[in-house]
């Protein structure tokens, strides 16, 4: 048996006569089967100690976490009802300047008649405008910079 085939033996936990001779005969395998028993020794003495219990912690009965959540809620709450509370923001004042030409005033006359039970909606014809001149729109914005022009034509109809 070479020392090769009698580590593995040992490894293994394999005792047979070829390996007893072996140990008997070589001094470096007989070492190794010693350091193996006293290993083996050494754990099954570590597998029968008990382990002492860890030590318990006791908290205190006011503990710093419960004060300092409560506070955060606090908080957050009174933000948010500050938030809330908050007036909005006021839109952006725009004026708008119209100059309408072009409109023909119209005078209608009375005419003396029964009310009828059921009213129908009068016909009133369009009368055509004078100028042929776009309506103009001018918007200021609230840069004084950008003026908006808007030019509305009449032909579109």
């Amino acid at each position: 048996m070479t020392c090769g085939e009698c580590e593995l033996s040992l490894a293994q936990d394999e005792f047979h006569s070829e390996l007893e001779a072996h140990v008997a005969g070589c001094p470096g395998c007989r070492a190794l089967a010693a350091e193996l028993q006293a290993n083996a020794h050494v754990m099954r003495a570590m597998g029968m100690e008990t382990l002492p219990a860890p030590p318990i912690q006791i908290r205190p009965e006011h503990p710093w976490w419960k004060w300092s959540s409560a506070a955060a809620a606090v908080i957050i709450t009174l933000g948010a009802a500050w938030w809330a509370s908050r007036p909005s923001k006021p839109p952006q004042i725009v004026s708008i300047d119209v100059k309408v030409t072009g409109i023909a005033p119209r005078t209608v006359t009375p005419v003396p008649a029964e009310i009828p039970k059921i009213l129908k909606p009068a016909v009133i014809p369009v009368t055509p405008v004078a100028q042929e001149e776009p309506l103009r729109v001018k918007m200021l914005t609230p840069d004084p910079d950008v003026v908006i022009y808007w030019l509305v034509d009449g032909k579109g109809e």
